[in-house]
């Protein structure tokens, strides 16, 4: 069992940190691709192209993640306080509650991720790996097996 004491153990906390990051990579890539398909409002809010690049690439650190590399944990972690501080810019100059909710998940993801890096450093001093499990794929394998 993954949680002891009421607590996450070390390999839990990082795959759901990894979980986090794909997720916000393909809520990122999801809005992009419906800008580019012809929603006026989202293209309006800096979706488009460049912004499914960028999502693409939350998501592939979000799996380096969840595979154990902290390099990809330390870049995400830079990633996000960039985007952070783009989307504060960004409010900045336009005054739009638009930026200052992206900057909110930024945030939220920076911290996430920074809190992660000294969970991973102890996992791969202890020669563990995170946790791998994604509930969604247990529930949609559960249903094909049972039929």
């Amino acid at each position: 069992m993954m949680v002891s004491k009421g607590k996450l153990t070390p390999e839990k906390r990082v795959g759901l940190t990894a979980n986090l990051t794909i997720f916000l990579g393909i809520l990122y890539t999801s809005l992009s691709i419906a800008a580019i398909s012809g929603i006026a409002s989202l293209s309006a809010r800096g979706y488009g192209t460049k912004s499914i690049v960028i999502g693409c690439i939350i998501i592939g650190l979000g799996y380096g993640i969840r595979y154990g590399s902290k390099m990809c944990l330390y870049i995400a972690t830079a990633f996000f306080g960039l985007l952070a501080v783009y989307f504060m810019y960004n409010f900045l100059l336009s005054k739009s509650i638009n930026p200052i909710v992206r900057f909110a998940f930024s945030v939220w993801a920076t911290r996430t991720l920074a809190m992660t890096i000294p969970v991973m450093i102890r996992l791969k001093v202890a020669g563990s790996s995170p946790d791998r499990s994604n509930r969604y794929r247990d529930f949609f394998f559960k249903r094909i097996q049972n039929k």
